[in-house]
């Protein structure tokens, strides 16, 4: 489709509690293009699942059809230990179209703080990079890896392990490219991430699904995109290309130099500048970091008393093309006595919105917290100018929290502030007469 397109969403069918052959529908977990994945319970034994059911009015199209059907063989026929498993094809009585797959409990990318320590994104990254190699060899392109179709999943004393999600716009080499204009007017890859050959409808190559992964990579380091969405025509079209993205390095120190210019090579405007395989973009992954990460580490313990509660940021849409980036708090309480990690969006120049639940701080609450920034601590004191509340949240698909100014910035946080570059939030005088 025409990237200037409007998008056109799918009417959405509640079919919780419904059976699906073997299997009850019990909670969505989420919903995309082409389908929902509901969180299911087997009728024998009480097995749980996940399962895919194709968005009912799409199923009236021939070509979706199989598109749909074709995402659970690919996935069936590369049988990889870090790409989700998928067990079970079929059609119920009503017409529904839908699969089973494993269900795993897990974290989306999208939904980690940014930046991410730089052993844990090398090895994810390392993880994501062996599924890709099973990917190509099996002569098929992703073309859709970004941070909501990467899932890290824990386990107690185990290294973290990454799941690689949806293949529902994947496709063999050797097939023609499939038309933009499909999945009833929705893009075939997310924008912020797809390969600049991708974005001009040309045939791909493995090559551009290391391009995003590298995208997905640049944004954990950094806690930003590559190029924001207002050079993305200008990677694609201009005649010449736009300088290339700021080094990982100089944004979040904490990276290494090698690791940054690993990201920086995968995300060559030119296909031929970049790792030839995911296998050789694997290898610089490893050279770069040669620390396995620890364990997941405990969660924190939470004091007692009136304080904030940590939450997610709200998920995105599984479609947007640019999940906000977030970051980690550690909120002191009672005189610097207990503390609270919580995580924060939305970080600008002038204060940040930290997601909490209720009790919410009141307006005028001053908070003292040290910021997780750029891979170092900034001690930061902030007022809160603004509430959302949770059925707020939920009407405006955000997380419930309160917004916070900063009060007195040290010369380091202004620093810092200063390489996010345009404010995304509105200035703390409108959050204030929002909140009037």
């Amino acid at each position: 489709m025409s990237r200037r397109q409007p998008k056109l969403r799918p009417a959405r069918v509640d079919l919780c509690g419904r059976m699906l052959g073997h299997y009850r529908l019990l909670e969505p977990l989420g919903s995309g293009g082409m389908g929902t994945v509901y969180l299911a319970e087997q009728r024998m034994g009480g097995h749980r699942v996940a399962v895919k059911v194709m968005h009912p009015e799409l199923a009236r199209d021939e070509a979706l059809r199989a598109r749909f059907s074709a995402e659970a063989r690919t996935v069936n026929l590369i049988g990889h230990p870090n790409i989700v498993r998928i067990f079970e094809i079929d059609e119920s009585r009503e017409g529904l179209n839908y699969f089973v797959m494993e269900y795993l409990e897990g974290t989306p990318l999208s939904r980690l703080p940014r930046p991410m320590e730089p052993n844990l994104l090398a090895w994810l990254l390392v993880q994501a990079c062996d599924a890709l190699e099973a990917v190509h060899r099996s002569g098929v392109v992703h073309r859709d890896l970004k941070p909501d179709n990467l899932l890290m999943v824990e386990r107690p004393g185990e290294a973290p392990v990454l799941k690689v999600l949806d293949f529902g716009v994947a496709h063999a080499r050797h097939e023609p490219p499939p038309p933009q204009a499909n999945l009833s007017g929705q893009v075939l890859g997310t924008p912020a991430y797809m390969a600049p050959e991708q974005w001009v409808g040309r045939q791909v190559d493995g090559r551009a699904d290391i391009y995003s992964l590298a995208a997905t990579g640049y944004l954990l380091a950094t806690g930003q995109l590559p190029y924001p969405r207002c050079q993305l025509a200008e990677l694609v079209l201009a005649p010449r290309p736009p300088p290339p993205p700021i080094a990982p390095h100089e944004l979040a120190p904490a990276v290494p130099e090698a690791l940054s210019r690993a990201l920086l090579r995968a995300l060559a405007r030119d296909p031929d500048s970049r790792f030839a395989s995911a296998a050789e973009f694997k290898q610089a992954l490893l050279a770069a970091v040669r620390t396995a990460p620890r364990p997941a580490p405990r969660a924190p313990q939470r004091p007692s008393g009136r304080m904030p509660i940590p939450t997610f940021p709200a998920r995105p849409e599984p479609n947007d093309p640019t999940p906000p980036p977030t970051w980690t708090a550690r909120v002191h309480l009672g005189g610097g006595a207990h503390q609270v990690v919580v995580h924060c969006s939305e970080l600008h120049h002038d204060g940040l919105f930290m997601c909490c639940a209720e009790p919410l701080p009141a307006l005028a609450t001053r908070l003292e917290f040290t910021l997780q920034m750029g891979g170092e601590e900034v001690e930061c004191v902030g007022e809160v100018v603004r509430q959302v509340d949770p059925l707020q949240a939920r009407a405006r698909r955000h997380a419930p929290g309160v917004g916070l100014r900063f009060l007195h910035p040290s010369p380091r946080l202004r620093e810092l502030l200063a390489r996010l570059g345009p404010p995304r939030l509105a200035p703390p005088q409108e959050l204030r007469s929002q909140c009037s």
